[in-house]
């Protein structure tokens, strides 16, 4: 892998007496800034009857705070031409805002505001209520995001990995203003949050900005207690809905983001399916023509992760897919990558980590990500170093253990009768 000039990338960490982490990147070549408040509390940490309880804790805290409205809270933001929003995860929630580095404190004084102090009014969740169930909706009417959420309880059952961000219409229903009020208290405590901050920012001014507007936020020492779910045998699954096109999920469980093997995952991810010179993308769509939409996908969580295989397609070629994508399983299985191939996806991956340092957001997301799965902020460069060192041999030995089709599981939602 050639060597080429390092954008700068030296984060610094404060931790308050709170238990609040704090962390910024300084860069000096820009006038804006990324901040984000992190915590540690996503799907996975939701009680088995609340699913979707954390998506709807960051939906209503943007309806009012103790001090504000919700129509407040969107004019100070829109008042200095920032951009706030916020997402949950499977393991996380993360709550940004980009502004103008001039502005950077009275945009963290809303921010942090919807975070620490929000109001769970009743009729501010009802409404909620109203707005996540059409989201729901919407993703049901998309098969290929409906497949995923499928797939997720397909591997892993009952366990909250497997339940959908947004929960289900029946689920979010059930959820009272004591629930959404009972998650926060449990979770948006002091060793759960941190505050990111990249671009034109000072690190000091953060800290104390953050200190002095998180202190009402509980130091608390309670930590999330997440048992991994336990493995399930391959399955198969398959569903008809008023779709125009058929729609395939082959997925296998894996390692989590703490594997050692998780730079050759991500590299046998991208010569698999991940690009255009992918093997799916080359063999299946471009030489077969079957499918207009193929592609792998590996998603890591803390002890876990899944990689999947995702094609759209008629119906009527199903049966001849499914026999492709188990010739290529087996292939690259029994005799492996070629070193063309190892070299191009390390290439591929050097790039997309340089270039992300060229976004503020990503930068921020580095600092933040990080230390909710590594407990500090990532370092792209070591990153860069340890897909560097993945050995034919070890990606070879790695196809040869994930890529035996029949440990794969399958879903199919497939046209209406």
């Amino acid at each position: 892998m050639p060597q080429s000039s390092r954008l700068t990338f030296a984060p610094e960490v404060t931790r308050l007496p709170s238990g609040i982490t704090v962390v910024t990147d300084h860069v000096p070549s820009v006038d804006s800034a990324a901040v984000g408040i992190w915590v540690k509390a996503g799907t996975r940490d939701e009680p088995k009857d609340q699913s979707g309880v954390a998506h709807l804790v960051e939906h209503t805290s943007f309806r009012r705070t103790t001090t504000r409205s919700n129509k407040k809270i969107a004019r100070e933001f829109e008042d200095v031409g920032a951009y706030s929003n916020a997402y949950t995860t499977k393991e996380e929630t993360c709550y940004y805002v980009r502004t103008l580095s001039e502005h950077v404190e009275r945009v963290m004084s809303t921010l942090t505001d919807i975070v620490a102090n929000p109001v769970f009014d009743p009729r501010d969740i009802e409404k909620e209520r109203s707005i996540i169930t059409e989201e729901i909706r919407s993703y049901e009417d998309e098969a290929e995001e409906l497949i995923f959420d499928l797939g997720e309880r397909q591997l892993f059952g009952n366990h909250p990995l497997g339940a959908p961000i947004v929960g289900t219409v029946e689920s979010i229903l059930e959820i009272s203003a004591d629930d959404v009020r009972a998650f926060h208290d449990r979770y948006y405590h002091g060793r759960s949050l941190v505050v990111t901050a990249s671009g034109k920012v000072d690190h000091d001014q953060i800290v104390r900005l953050a200190g002095a507007l998180l202190q009402s936020v509980s130091p608390t020492n309670h930590r999330a207690s997440r048992r991994s779910p336990r493995p399930l045998p391959p399955s198969e699954q398959v569903i008809e809905k008023h779709v125009q096109q058929a729609h395939l999920l082959w997925h296998v469980r894996t390692e989590g983001h703490h594997s050692p093997h998780r730079a050759a995952m991500m590299l046998l991810n991208v010569i698999l399916g991940d690009g255009v010179s992918s093997r799916l993308n080359m063999r299946i769509r471009e030489s077969s023509g079957i499918a207009y939409s193929i592609y792998s996908q590996l998603q890591l969580f803390q002890d876990v992760g899944t990689w999947s295989i995702y094609a759209g397609l008629d119906e009527k070629r199903m049966t001849k897919i499914q026999s492709l994508l188990d010739r290529e399983l087996n292939d690259i299985a029994q005799n492996g990558v070629t070193m063309v191939e190892l070299n191009r996806a390390k290439e591929q991956l050097r790039a997309s980590k340089i270039m992300s340092l060229e976004s503020l957001s990503s930068r921020m997301s580095l600092l933040g990500k990080g230390l909710m799965d590594e407990g500090k902020p990532e370092d792209p460069y070591a990153t860069i170093d340890e897909i560097r060192n993945v050995t034919m041999d070890e990606i070879n030995a790695l196809a040869h253990q994930m890529c035996r089709p029949v440990d794969w599981s399958r879903c199919l939602v497939l046209p209406q009768s």
